[in-house]
Protein backbone atom coordinates (compact mmCIF):
# COMPACT_ATOMS: atom_id res chain seq x y z
CA UNK A 1 0.00 0.00 0.00
CA UNK A 2 3.23 2.46 1.13
CA UNK A 3 4.88 1.90 -2.04
CA UNK A 4 1.53 2.44 -4.75
CA UNK A 5 0.87 5.73 -2.73
CA UNK A 6 4.56 6.76 -3.36
CA UNK A 7 4.60 5.28 -7.18
CA UNK A 8 1.45 8.47 -7.48
CA UNK A 9 2.89 11.07 -5.67
CA UNK A 10 6.49 10.28 -7.29
CA UNK A 11 3.98 10.90 -10.64
CA UNK A 12 2.41 14.08 -9.28
CA UNK A 13 6.06 15.78 -8.79
CA UNK A 14 7.16 13.98 -12.40
CA UNK A 15 4.19 16.48 -13.62
CA UNK A 16 4.98 19.38 -11.34
CA UNK A 17 8.22 19.40 -12.73
CA UNK A 18 7.32 18.95 -16.00
CA UNK A 19 5.46 21.83 -15.74
CA UNK A 20 7.56 24.23 -14.74
CA UNK A 21 6.31 26.52 -12.48
CA UNK A 22 8.09 29.26 -11.16
CA UNK A 23 6.52 29.08 -7.77
CA UNK A 24 6.14 25.41 -6.94
CA UNK A 25 5.56 25.80 -3.75
CA UNK A 26 2.27 28.18 -3.90
CA UNK A 27 0.93 25.80 -6.06
CA UNK A 28 0.26 22.69 -2.96
CA UNK A 29 -2.50 22.62 -0.90
CA UNK A 30 -3.62 19.67 1.42
CA UNK A 31 -7.22 18.36 1.87
CA UNK A 32 -8.82 16.87 4.98
CA UNK A 33 -11.69 15.66 5.21
CA UNK A 34 -14.32 13.15 7.08
CA UNK A 35 -16.91 11.41 5.31
CA UNK A 36 -19.61 8.86 4.80
CA UNK A 37 -19.73 5.63 2.32
CA UNK A 38 -22.72 3.78 1.08
CA UNK A 39 -22.76 0.86 -0.70
CA UNK A 40 -24.61 1.45 -3.71
CA UNK A 41 -24.44 -2.06 -5.77
CA UNK A 42 -22.77 -5.57 -6.21
CA UNK A 43 -23.96 -8.84 -4.07
CA UNK A 44 -22.38 -9.99 -0.86
CA UNK A 45 -23.73 -13.37 -1.42
CA UNK A 46 -25.77 -14.59 -4.27
CA UNK A 47 -29.49 -13.21 -2.71
CA UNK A 48 -27.89 -10.46 -0.65
CA UNK A 49 -26.40 -7.04 -1.16
CA UNK A 50 -23.51 -5.78 0.03
CA UNK A 51 -25.38 -2.49 1.24
CA UNK A 52 -27.92 -4.82 3.23
CA UNK A 53 -25.23 -7.09 4.80
CA UNK A 54 -23.13 -3.86 5.78
CA UNK A 55 -24.04 -0.55 7.85
CA UNK A 56 -23.26 2.82 5.91
CA UNK A 57 -19.19 3.74 6.72
CA UNK A 58 -17.72 6.31 7.79
CA UNK A 59 -13.94 7.76 6.91
CA UNK A 60 -11.24 10.08 6.61
CA UNK A 61 -9.55 11.52 3.59
CA UNK A 62 -6.33 13.01 3.25
CA UNK A 63 -5.34 14.49 -0.29
CA UNK A 64 -2.25 16.96 -1.67
CA UNK A 65 -3.28 18.80 -4.50
CA UNK A 66 -1.63 20.27 -6.88
CA UNK A 67 -2.44 23.46 -9.32
CA UNK A 68 -1.77 22.97 -13.14
CA UNK A 69 -3.97 26.21 -13.95
CA UNK A 70 -6.72 28.49 -12.39
CA UNK A 71 -8.98 25.87 -13.53
CA UNK A 72 -7.09 22.56 -13.65
CA UNK A 73 -5.92 20.52 -10.68
CA UNK A 74 -4.48 17.40 -9.54
CA UNK A 75 -5.49 15.36 -6.77
CA UNK A 76 -3.60 12.56 -4.83
CA UNK A 77 -5.56 11.34 -2.02
CA UNK A 78 -5.38 8.53 0.55
CA UNK A 79 -9.08 7.45 2.48
CA UNK A 80 -9.99 5.07 4.92
CA UNK A 81 -13.09 3.76 5.33
CA UNK A 82 -14.74 1.27 8.18
CA UNK A 83 -18.12 -0.41 7.09
CA UNK A 84 -19.33 -2.41 10.31
CA UNK A 85 -21.20 -6.15 9.08
CA UNK A 86 -24.77 -6.49 10.10
CA UNK A 87 -24.87 -9.53 12.92
CA UNK A 88 -27.19 -11.20 10.71
CA UNK A 89 -24.75 -11.60 8.25
CA UNK A 90 -21.55 -12.23 10.76
CA UNK A 91 -19.32 -15.34 10.53
CA UNK A 92 -21.12 -17.74 13.23
CA UNK A 93 -17.83 -18.02 14.92
CA UNK A 94 -17.11 -14.10 14.71
CA UNK A 95 -20.39 -13.29 16.41
CA UNK A 96 -19.31 -12.16 20.09
CA UNK A 97 -20.99 -9.82 22.26
CA UNK A 98 -18.86 -6.36 21.71
CA UNK A 99 -17.42 -7.09 18.97
CA UNK A 100 -18.35 -5.68 15.52
CA UNK A 101 -16.64 -7.78 12.60
CA UNK A 102 -15.95 -5.14 9.46
CA UNK A 103 -15.14 -3.53 6.40
CA UNK A 104 -12.39 -1.92 5.65
CA UNK A 105 -12.02 -0.29 2.65
CA UNK A 106 -9.32 2.06 1.20
CA UNK A 107 -8.67 4.09 -1.34
CA UNK A 108 -5.17 5.21 -3.15
CA UNK A 109 -6.14 7.50 -6.16
CA UNK A 110 -5.10 9.75 -8.51
CA UNK A 111 -7.58 12.63 -9.76
CA UNK A 112 -8.00 15.33 -12.29
CA UNK A 113 -9.80 17.80 -11.12
CA UNK A 114 -11.43 20.99 -13.43
CA UNK A 115 -13.27 24.00 -11.84
CA UNK A 116 -16.11 24.75 -13.49
CA UNK A 117 -16.06 28.87 -12.67
CA UNK A 118 -13.45 31.33 -10.29
CA UNK A 119 -12.83 33.75 -8.92
CA UNK A 120 -16.08 33.90 -7.19
CA UNK A 121 -17.90 33.04 -3.93
CA UNK A 122 -18.58 29.52 -4.89
CA UNK A 123 -16.55 27.44 -7.00
CA UNK A 124 -18.01 24.43 -8.19
CA UNK A 125 -15.79 21.28 -9.78
CA UNK A 126 -15.93 18.37 -11.63
CA UNK A 127 -13.49 15.54 -10.48
CA UNK A 128 -12.24 11.81 -12.34
CA UNK A 129 -9.96 9.48 -11.28
CA UNK A 130 -8.81 6.45 -10.82
CA UNK A 131 -6.49 4.26 -7.91
CA UNK A 132 -5.86 1.22 -6.12
CA UNK A 133 -8.78 0.56 -3.31
CA UNK A 134 -7.51 -2.11 -0.94
CA UNK A 135 -9.87 -3.83 1.37
CA UNK A 136 -10.60 -6.96 3.75
CA UNK A 137 -13.60 -8.49 6.08
CA UNK A 138 -12.15 -7.99 9.71
CA UNK A 139 -12.90 -9.94 13.18
CA UNK A 140 -13.28 -6.80 15.06
CA UNK A 141 -14.18 -3.36 14.13
CA UNK A 142 -10.34 -2.36 13.88
CA UNK A 143 -7.84 -5.32 13.58
CA UNK A 144 -8.52 -9.30 14.13
CA UNK A 145 -8.28 -11.83 11.80
CA UNK A 146 -9.50 -11.07 8.25
CA UNK A 147 -11.86 -13.61 7.46
CA UNK A 148 -11.81 -16.70 5.02
CA UNK A 149 -12.96 -16.41 1.65
CA UNK A 150 -16.57 -17.98 1.16
CA UNK A 151 -15.84 -20.86 -1.04
CA UNK A 152 -12.00 -21.20 -0.07
CA UNK A 153 -10.93 -20.59 3.59
CA UNK A 154 -7.99 -21.23 3.08
CA UNK A 155 -7.54 -17.75 1.11
CA UNK A 156 -8.59 -14.54 2.67
CA UNK A 157 -11.83 -12.88 2.11
CA UNK A 158 -9.74 -9.90 0.83
CA UNK A 159 -7.93 -8.33 -1.86
CA UNK A 160 -6.43 -5.04 -3.43
CA UNK A 161 -8.14 -3.84 -6.63
CA UNK A 162 -8.53 -1.02 -9.63
CA UNK A 163 -10.75 1.29 -9.34
CA UNK A 164 -12.28 4.24 -10.80
CA UNK A 165 -14.43 7.17 -9.02
CA UNK A 166 -16.14 10.15 -10.55
CA UNK A 167 -17.73 13.40 -8.65
CA UNK A 168 -18.38 16.83 -8.27
CA UNK A 169 -17.94 19.59 -5.30
CA UNK A 170 -18.24 22.83 -4.30
CA UNK A 171 -15.38 25.47 -2.57
CA UNK A 172 -15.94 28.29 -0.82
CA UNK A 173 -13.68 30.91 1.20
CA UNK A 174 -13.22 29.90 5.07
CA UNK A 175 -9.80 32.38 5.44
CA UNK A 176 -7.17 33.73 3.50
CA UNK A 177 -5.51 30.68 3.82
CA UNK A 178 -8.45 27.97 4.03
CA UNK A 179 -11.44 26.64 1.69
CA UNK A 180 -14.86 24.44 3.08
CA UNK A 181 -15.87 21.96 0.42
CA UNK A 182 -18.30 19.65 0.11
CA UNK A 183 -17.73 16.34 -2.45
CA UNK A 184 -20.36 13.84 -3.96
CA UNK A 185 -18.16 11.31 -5.41
CA UNK A 186 -19.05 8.03 -6.84
CA UNK A 187 -16.59 4.70 -6.88
CA UNK A 188 -16.50 1.51 -8.28
CA UNK A 189 -14.12 -1.45 -7.63
CA UNK A 190 -13.57 -4.70 -9.53
CA UNK A 191 -13.97 -6.64 -6.61
CA UNK A 192 -14.75 -10.00 -8.53
CA UNK A 193 -12.23 -13.22 -8.14
CA UNK A 194 -14.18 -16.23 -8.29
CA UNK A 195 -10.69 -18.11 -8.11
CA UNK A 196 -9.47 -16.51 -5.38
CA UNK A 197 -13.24 -16.93 -3.27
CA UNK A 198 -14.07 -19.98 -4.60
CA UNK A 199 -17.38 -18.29 -6.14
CA UNK A 200 -18.60 -15.27 -8.15
CA UNK A 201 -21.19 -14.40 -5.73
CA UNK A 202 -19.16 -11.10 -4.21
CA UNK A 203 -19.79 -8.99 -7.37
CA UNK A 204 -18.00 -5.78 -8.72
CA UNK A 205 -18.71 -3.15 -5.89
CA UNK A 206 -19.85 0.55 -6.05
CA UNK A 207 -20.16 3.18 -3.13
CA UNK A 208 -20.92 6.59 -3.13
CA UNK A 209 -19.23 8.71 -1.08
CA UNK A 210 -19.79 12.51 0.57
CA UNK A 211 -17.44 14.42 2.52
CA UNK A 212 -17.16 17.55 4.09
CA UNK A 213 -13.77 19.22 5.22
CA UNK A 214 -10.92 21.72 4.74
CA UNK A 215 -8.42 23.19 1.87
CA UNK A 216 -5.28 24.19 3.33
CA UNK A 217 -3.36 26.26 0.60
CA UNK A 218 0.40 26.95 1.56
CA UNK A 219 0.73 29.92 -0.09
CA UNK A 220 -2.41 31.62 0.61
CA UNK A 221 -5.75 31.15 -0.69
CA UNK A 222 -6.50 29.46 -4.52
CA UNK A 223 -5.91 32.36 -6.87
CA UNK A 224 -8.96 33.40 -9.13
Amino acid sequence: MKNRMIAILAALLLTVSASGASNFSDRFSLRLSPGGLLPVGGQFSDSVKLSKAVRIGFGLNVGLRYKVNDYFYLDAGYTFDWMGVKRSYQPTEYKVEGQTPALHLSMITLNSTFFLSTGYALAPYVTIGAGMFPWRFTQRAFGGKTWPAPSKPENEFASTDFGLNCGLGVETYLASRCMIFAELKYHYVFARHPAKFGTDDFTQQDFLGLNIGLVYHFRGKRPG
